[in-house]
């Protein structure tokens, strides 16, 4: 089967081996794919993604960066065929799909990142039988792949616990960034203030229902929350930019006993002061997947329910489509040397597209 391939660096189109559904598994046909700011960093930087994972102790995200990878984590797909024993998913079936595999040795990974197993980047994907949103007929599979990624942003908001009587701060307005701001509106928090220096992306932020939306390399995102918010309201700063140097401003401009809920993952070494901290009682919350005691990914369904119940439209944050010769023009797109020339939010792989380059919505 074809499938996007990086190896060694380059993206390129291959022939890779047929995936096979084991025991409690299913064989799915990706409908539409997205690219996660984390492949775009296991892309340009392979050993600090590698080293991170490794320290961390997180071995179901680490490859071998010297075989080719099929990446691809945020997918929808459809049910081709289940293996023995799976109860609950049958062939023809529609599912914004949780991205885990479990190998033979019992050892799970997060599919994409994965050297035996393909990513939603090839035509066909094995994954475990559980913890998939089954798409209702009201819903485009296509815009349901973007529930993945904007899912991360609303973990942040689920874990901060904002209600509304907070004020909050997004950094960055990709879908994760995104999904803070459509899961901070839906609370009615006000003011809601989303930075970003790419103009597509903050349009697309006040669709999603940030009342400020601030190019923060010409105006600074605090000081128009300090402007706009009541002089009791409580922060929380969503910080999903991932830039460097920017939790150190942060820090040393928010006001006292800010919360600020990390989603953005640099890769790179990021000096902070402690003691500008430690002055202003600012509080850092790293967030990740799950949170302690959760059975399941919770934040996955809220996004869901979003998207099935018509409080927001997925559609909103596509901002193009490509088929797998256009894969590596994807990635260039969405990691460019200016921040301002992003002109994407979401692009979508399909693989019914055949056309090259990335077309327009």
């Amino acid at each position: 089967m074809r499938a996007a391939v990086l190896r060694k660096g380059e993206l390129v189109v291959a022939e890779v081996p047929e995936p096979e559904p084991g025991p409690g598994q299913l064989l799915v046909r990706p409908i539409a794919t997205g690219i996660c700011g984390s492949d775009l960093s296991a892309w340009q930087h392979t050993d600090d993604f590698l080293r991170a994972h490794a320290d961390a102790d997180v071995p179901g995200e680490m490859f071998d960066p010297d075989r080719d990878l099929v990446l691809g984590h945020e997918f929808t797909a459809e049910v081709l065929s289940t293996g023995t024993g799976v109860n609950g998913y049958r062939p023809g079936q529609k599912l914004v799909v949780l991205p885990a595999v479990v190998d033979r040795e019992g050892l799970p990974h997060t599919v994409g990142y994965c050297t035996d197993y393909p990513g939603g980047l090839a035509e066909r994907v094995v994954v475990q039988a559980y913890g998939h949103l089954e798409i209702p007929d009201s819903v485009s599979p296509v815009h349901a792949a973007v529930t993945e990624p904007m899912a991360t942003g609303v973990n942040a908001v689920l874990r901060a616990g904002t209600t509304a009587a907070d004020g909050a701060i997004v950094t960055g307005c990709g879908p994760v960034g995104l999904g803070a701001v459509v899961e901070l509106a839906h609370r009615g928090v006000y003011p809601i203030v989303a930075s970003d220096p790419s103009p597509v992306r903050r349009a697309i932020a006040s669709e999603c229902g940030a009342h400020f939306v601030v190019d923060p390399l010409r105006e600074d995102p605090v000081a128009v929350w300090k402007a706009n918010a009541g002089a009791d309201t409580q922060l929380h700063v969503i910080e999903a930019a991932g830039a460097r140097g920017l939790l150190d401003r942060l820090m040393a401009t928010v006001p006292k006993f800010t919360r600020i809920l990390i989603v953005g993952a640099g890769m790179v070494p990021d000096p902070i002061r402690p003691v500008v901290g430690i002055l202003t009682n600012v509080s850092l919350e790293f967030v990740g997947g799950p949170g302690k005691g959760e059975t399941g990914y919770r934040a996955f369904e809220v996004m869901f329910e979003h998207i099935v119940a018509g409080r927001f439209d997925p559609a909103t944050v596509v901002t193009g489509y490509a088929g797998l010769e256009a894969v590596a023009d994807v990635f260039a797109a969405l990691r460019p040397a200016d921040a301002h020339a992003i002109g994407h939010v979401k692009v979508l792989v399909r693989h019914d597209i055949a056309e090259p380059g990335i077309l327009p919505v």
